[in-house]
């Protein structure tokens, strides 16, 4: 079955990224197929050793996102960007990503606006899975950094 970029979004959206601890989102070139697999439950591909990593969105524990959204908010005016970084110290940077309807702190319009910025990544990252699937299993893991 043919890998589409639906599938590698989903994929690396919910990538835990830590194979030893939560898990890997990894993609097998022998089965043409994504596959999870961790430590405490190692995936049959795995055997085969001809898969490769998939890049994390947001890799348990790296907090990419919350850097990313702290650097975003500085273009807000003061008085928001204060009004956000208050509600992070309560509820968390995660929960202030999200939309207020959810809990979060964000409007509608602040949440499209982050929302372009988390699907740029994700294109970012699929379009580098992309390649390495295309190379094959000889080529370098650079690739996809």
């Amino acid at each position: 079955m043919t890998i589409t970029d639906r599938m590698l979004i989903g994929a690396i959206a919910s990538n835990p990224g830590d194979y030893e601890k939560a898990g890997q989102a990894r993609y097998c070139f022998t089965t043409q197929t994504i596959y999870f697999s961790s430590a405490k439950s190692p995936a049959p591909e795995d055997a085969n050793n001809n898969y490769f990593d998939l890049p994390a969105l947001n890799a348990d524990g790296s907090k990419k996102l919350v850097t990313a959204f702290q650097r975003y908010i500085k273009r807000w005016p003061e008085d928001r960007q204060a009004i956000i970084e208050k509600f992070a110290l309560r509820r968390g940077w995660e929960l202030a990503m999200e939309l207020h309807y959810g809990g979060g702190a964000l409007t509608d319009q602040e949440s499209a606006e982050w929302r372009k910025i988390v699907d740029g990544r994700l294109t970012q990252l699929v379009a580098a899975a992309r390649r390495y699937i295309e190379a094959g299993p000889g080529a370098a893991k650079e690739i996809i950094e």
